[in-house]
């Protein structure tokens, strides 16, 4: 079905503007998408996308119940899912770190100021152009959201750039995101740029931007920020350096946090043969690690089976568990321009209708993300059949070898940030894998092998 802005039944089923609400704490977690606008190729203004954000009329804002925002959960973790694998084709098999939510929401934005085949093919991309009043629903788990992230908003124009008042007010009404206009200086607007993100992301991203072509018309800025604490703090006194299996073949030594006794909910998914568990943060938001007992699983599939078996429906009670964690900062950027033509956006970068943002052609010039992850020992600074293996009461769990993780709001099932962790020091020189390992006897909290225990 093709859409247009007038005919946008969306349009008119929203939520109203929430109130800003304080973080929960943890180490800072930060996120920053864009997407620029830019003019002057091919006489075609261009476009500058950051993070996320959508927009509807103001005066026809409505709410939608909370539990029925499921499929929302469902269609970002579904997008987050098809950016790995693309992502991982284009970049090969290194750590990867970026938010789902964040894109989906900037995607979804973007899908507000389009019409015809591009909103439809944006619709199909976010994977939910069969959900009724998609915008709706992304804009109350916004709301929700806003309780556990803080979300900055900014919509910066070229002097003279004629954008729709309708979209202006909107935006800023709906978003928060206040229009700023550009100096025309490409330098004193780069500083300008990086200053708002730098204070929207605590710091944690000083620089978004190393240049502002002076094609640019428009740039949407969105960071978000999340902090938290973990709802079991690990001892700093037991962090030391271990090793992690990157393979068969090699290991590395990085810093890994332990706890003797962790109340972790955990279980086994055999038909996808990993091991899945769910550390909680203070407040309403999870770090789920994914666990495949054999590293060279592919990563984005796995996530995709593991969405088909609905897996977080599996978690068992808590239990004492012991537990081995490494400890990880990651700076990553990333460009999403290739990976979104291969999800079918390229139209986006060539010839888009977004007559709803201004009369003039426009079109999207790059979407660029930018993510920040601290997780130390408080925490973080961001259908087949199925059966489900218990463990003793006195188990192990040891992150000790590649992994997924997903940052998730437990109430929407929402994953707020996805990570694919191959190499948690990366900087540090790799050894070859030694066959035999002493156990017990050593003063060590852990046996050394890969393999974790069995029921």
């Amino acid at each position: 079905m093709l859409l247009n802005w007038n005919s946008h039944e969306d349009r008119s089923c929203s939520s109203e503007t929430p109130g800003r609400a304080q973080a929960p704490v943890l180490k800072d977690l930060t996120l920053t998408l864009m997407l620029k606008l830019l003019s002057g190729f091919f006489s075609r203004p261009m476009l500058l996308l950051s993070d996320w954000f959508f927009w509807a009329p103001f005066s026809l804002i409505q709410d939608i119940p909370l539990e029925k925002t499921h499929v929302v959960a469902e269609a970002v973790m579904k997008l987050g899912a098809n950016l790995l694998r693309q992502v991982e084709l284009e970049n090969g098999k290194g750590n990867l770190f970026f938010s789902p939510l964040s894109i989906s929401l900037a995607l979804a934005h973007l899908a507000l100021g389009a019409a015809n085949r591009t909103e439809e093919q944006l619709l199909k991309a976010l994977q939910v152009e069969s959900v009724p009043c998609p915008h709706q629903a992304l804009r109350t788990v916004s709301q929700h959201l806003r309780q556990t992230l803080s979300i900055a908003a900014r919509l910066y124009l070229q002097k003279g750039f004629p954008v729709k008042e309708q979209f202006l007010e909107d935006s800023e009404k709906f978003y928060g995101a206040k229009p700023a206009t550009l100096s025309g200086n490409s330098e004193a607007d780069l500083a300008v740029i990086n200053t708002w993100v730098k204070d929207a992301t605590h710091g944690q991203i000083p620089t978004m931007l190393t240049e502002l072509p002076a094609s640019v018309v428009m740039l949407l800025l969105n960071a978000v920020h999340f902090r938290g604490f973990w709802k079991t703090k690990f001892d700093p006194l037991l962090t030391e350096p271990d090793t992690f299996y990157l393979d068969d073949e090699f290991t590395v030594s990085v810093e890994m946090m332990r706890a003797r006794v962790y109340p972790l909910s955990w279980f086994n998914l055999e038909a996808q043969d990993v091991q899945v568990a769910r550390f909680p943060f203070k407040g309403n938001t999870s770090f789920v690690a994914i666990l495949p007992n054999h590293p060279e699983q592919n990563f984005s599939r796995l996530l995709s089976d593991l969405s088909q078996a609905n897996f977080q429906s599996h978690f068992p009670k808590e239990r004492p568990t012991m537990v081995k964690m490494p400890k990880l900062h990651l700076q990553h950027h990333l460009n999403l321009e290739q990976a979104l033509r291969q999800l079918g956006l390229g139209e986006l970068f060539s010839a888009p209708n977004f007559h709803p943002i201004t009369e003039g052609p426009l079109v999207v010039s790059s979407v660029q993300h930018r993510a920040a992850l601290e997780l130390s020992e408080d925490g973080v600074e961001a259908s087949a059949a199925t059966s489900v293996s218990m463990f003793r009461s006195l188990s192990v769990f040891n992150l000790n070898q590649p992994f997924l993780f997903i940052i998730q709001e437990d109430t929407t099932g929402i994953p707020l940030f996805l990570g694919a962790i191959r190499n948690p020091n990366p900087s540090a020189p790799q050894e070859r894998k030694t066959s035999d390992c002493a156990v017990g006897g050593d003063g060590k909290l852990f046996p050394c092998s890969t393999d974790q225990e069995k029921p």
